[in-house]
């Protein structure tokens, strides 16, 4: 019982501090990465304690002997049945979540499907350009996996502009963030509202996957095109989101990639 106890104290510490502790600052916003793999080992390390706790106790129930008082034994078998109960019930709920998820997802990006003018083949990926007024990018990961981009956002942007958005979207799929916001979609259902664990990983996840996209794309297409690209689209659709990312792309001091400074080598 002592055991069951701890286990299930130390996830409730878990649940009630890592918000506290990942919110402090603003050094998410500096190293999302780390700040994403830190909200996700503390919502395992959660779920492990969680089942660790459930566990204990149905063994001290299984081990339920002569060597116990009836009421303990009664108290452990009670306690045992309960946390297989509680298990259960959470198990068949993420089950019943996560399809509704999936259907609701897939629902969505079936609206672009009817509209779409042109597909073309992109490294592996297919670019999927849709017929919209509004300057639009989303990637959608499956076994064939797509970018869905409005017309509007060809017309919007740069040629270097609109590779900068590519990648972006690319880096969504090729770290599968896709999994991660439907595990903390899920995660915020699970938790009753009262606790601000679920809805402050969710929002967390929804943000850090948006700055890690940038850091990878900037990478990859250059952080200046990347930025004039969000704060373009930011301008035109009103959200100060893309133009707020688009200042932290050009306070950061980045590296010159290696095929670039052994070009300048080369000619110097």
């Amino acid at each position: 019982m002592i055991a069951t106890g701890s286990f299930l104290a130390a996830a409730a510490l878990i649940l009630l501090l890592a918000p506290l502790v990942l919110t402090a600052g603003r050094w998410q916003v500096r190293h999302p990465r780390t700040a994403l793999s830190l909200w996700f080992s503390a919502l395992f390390a959660g779920i492990g304690c969680a089942v660790a706790s459930a566990t204990t106790a149905l063994m001290c129930c299984v081990e339920v002997g002569e060597t116990h008082a009836p009421a303990e034994g009664l108290l452990l078998t009670i306690a045992g049945w309960l946390s297989l109960g509680v298990l259960a019930a959470v198990i068949a709920f993420v089950s019943a979540t996560a399809e509704p998820l999936a259907d609701s997802w897939r629902e969505a990006v079936g609206r672009f499907a009817p509209v779409a003018v042109s597909r073309e083949d992109s490294n592996g990926v297919t670019l999927v350009w849709f017929e919209s007024e509004e300057p639009a990018a989303c990637a959608v990961p499956s076994g064939e996996p797509e970018i869905y981009l409005s017309t509007a956002l060809k017309e919007l942007l740069s040629d270097p502009q609109l590779r900068a958005v590519i990648e972006h979207e690319r880096a969504h799929l090729r770290q599968h963030h896709g999994w991660a916001v439907r595990i903390a979609e899920i995660n915020s259902l699970c938790l009753p509202r009262r606790f601000p664990a679920g809805r402050a990983l969710k929002r967390a996840t929804l943000l850090l996957i948006e700055l890690i996209a940038d850091d990878a794309a900037a990478r990859r297409a250059g952080a200046v095109h990347l930025a004039n690209a969000l704060a373009t689209m930011g301008r035109t659709t009103g959200d100060p989101g893309l133009e707020l990312r688009a200042d932290r792309l050009t306070l950061r001091r980045w590296k010159t990639p290696r095929r670039r400074h052994d070009t300048a080598l080369a000619h110097a």
